[in-house]
């Protein structure tokens, strides 16, 4: 089934309405006529038994990017998971389903698109885990992480082959393969006695902490690693922070990258108020919308650079800056800040 709504209104992107007179929720802003308010996700979350899955649901249900600026995120996977096992299912579910079960990713491979630097330990008690998406999407950002952590002499390793966290099947509303990526990764975690995992997507961070079991390593975001260029740059500077994390308890992370990066010398663009780009959980399900909610944000940013440290960020802003053809020039954050 799709649950692409194929009456999204026309937009003008370049002349769209300001942050401040957009709804907080990117997919009700460009498609209110199929949405479902957070007030009942909520509520058919809390009182189960009142859900009658059905394909009006499964449109509304879908239509969400899991910004979580609602505080209802936890409660459409719930729902979706209902739909899921009612027959419901995304055509994009079917075929991640069969690309989990060779690859254990849900892009058709599990081999990297970057060359891992020799220099990289081969053994560590600190483990940088990438993201399926991070390696085989956007595998110029993820070596430029990669480089960054060992230009500033930190010691970690790196797998030789990793398995998804499982954020695309949450997304879905998929669990039984789910519930086997989340053995096998606490098992590969363990079994190296990590004490530390290091981990370069949001979505990766925030289910291995608050969705996984077992795992004894402390799991760290990569932004906890930047720090201020010692040769000062003066450029003006647009940035996409990210929900994965600013809405799901870390806003202290943009604080403290805010920080790092005004100690750079850039001068940030402080009228751009944050809005989801629409990337969170990956191109799918939703193609069509996303790309409406990425072509709008790409279009607040005016300054010399647009920069963003989150893999998917980076994926759909890559993509949709250059359609729109935005005047900043995006710089992923880890680059932007290597001397």
């Amino acid at each position: 089934m799709d649950p692409q709504s194929k009456d999204l209104p026309e937009i003008d992107f370049k002349r769209y309405k300001k942050i401040e007179e957009r709804e907080i929720c990117p997919t009700k802003e460009v498609d209110e006529a199929h949405f479902i308010e957070p007030d009942l996700a909520w509520f058919l979350h809390l009182f189960q038994f009142l859900f009658n899955p059905n394909p009006k649901f499964f449109v509304e249900i879908f239509n969400c990017v899991h910004c979580n600026s609602c505080d209802t995120s936890n409660s459409r996977y719930y729902l979706k998971r209902k739909l899921h096992n009612s027959g419901f299912k995304s055509n994009y579910t079917e075929i991640m389903i069969e690309s989990f079960k060779q690859f254990d990713t849900p892009f058709n491979q599990s081999d990297y698109r970057l060359t891992i630097p020799d220099n990289v330990p081969k053994k560590s008690e600190n483990l940088l885990f990438m993201g399926c998406l991070s390696t085989i999407k956007v595998p110029k950002f993820t070596l430029n992480a990669i480089n960054y952590m060992l230009g500033k002499k930190h010691h970690f390793t790196i797998l030789e082959r990793e398995v998804c966290c499982g954020i695309p099947l949450f997304d879905s509303g998929e669990s039984e393969i789910l519930s086997e990526l989340m053995k096998k990764n606490v098992k590969i975690f363990n079994s190296s006695n990590y004490k530390k995992i290091v981990c370069v997507c949001p979505a990766c961070y925030d289910v291995f902490n608050t969705q996984y079991d077992g795992i004894k390593a402390e799991v760290v975001f990569i932004s906890d690693y930047l720090e201020p260029l010692k040769n000062k740059r003066n450029e003006t500077l647009s940035i996409q922070h990210l929900c994965q994390l600013e809405n799901r308890g870390r806003k202290d992370v943009r604080v403290h990258v805010d920080k790092v990066l005004k100690d750079s010398g850039f001068k940030i663009m402080e009228n751009e108020k944050h809005w989801c780009c629409g990337g969170g959980m990956g191109m799918m399900h939703i193609v069509d919308t996303i790309e409406q909610i990425t072509r709008i944000r790409v279009n607040d940013f005016h300054g010399d650079i647009l920069t963003t440290y989150c893999p998917s960020c980076y994926h759909v802003l890559k993509l949709f800056s250059r359609r729109e053809k935005i005047k900043p020039k995006l710089i992923d954050t880890f680059k932007l800040l290597t001397e």
